[in-house]
């Protein structure tokens, strides 16, 4: 069973995985919002032959959300490497190659338990243990 603290520092290691995964997710909404706003037309003429110049809104619109997603995303992925620095300089105090390592693989990286495994030539269940014994010995350094 885990700690409370063992929790809270594996959510603290999880920040830069997760700010990842959002960044991701808004660089995919982005495509898809580019992908619309090319999909519709503009009306260049002010309102001629009782046209509506509805699509050249449409389009302005959509290319303004399309630029406000980008910067969201870009904003993101500044925030995820500063979260990995700070996530790094973390697992840098544990001064154990074969520990930090492992959760650098982990919490930097984005690896799953296997692919950290056959990385650095362990069992999946190796990795758990260090990673655990990585935990407690970042927990006990936070105390």
């Amino acid at each position: 069973m885990q700690t409370i603290e063992e929790l809270e520092m594996k959510a603290w290691l999880n920040r830069a995985f997760y700010a990842n995964q959002k960044a991701k997710a808004l660089e995919k909404l982005a495509e898809q919002c580019k992908e619309r706003a090319q999909g519709l037309t503009v009306n260049w003429e002010q309102n001629d032959k009782g046209k509506s110049d509805g699509a050249v809104n449409g389009t302005e619109n959509a290319l303004l959300r399309l630029t406000e997603l980008n910067e969201k995303a870009h904003t993101l992925r500044v925030e995820c490497t500063e979260l990995v620095v700070e996530i790094l300089k973390k697992i840098e105090t544990l001064h154990d190659d074969d520990l930090e390592s492992v959760l650098i693989c982990k919490y930097i990286n984005f690896y799953t338990l296997e692919k950290t495994a056959e990385l650095l030539n362990y069992h999946p269940n190796t990795v758990k243990k260090k990673i655990k014994k990585a935990i407690l010995k970042l927990c006990t350094e936070m105390s």
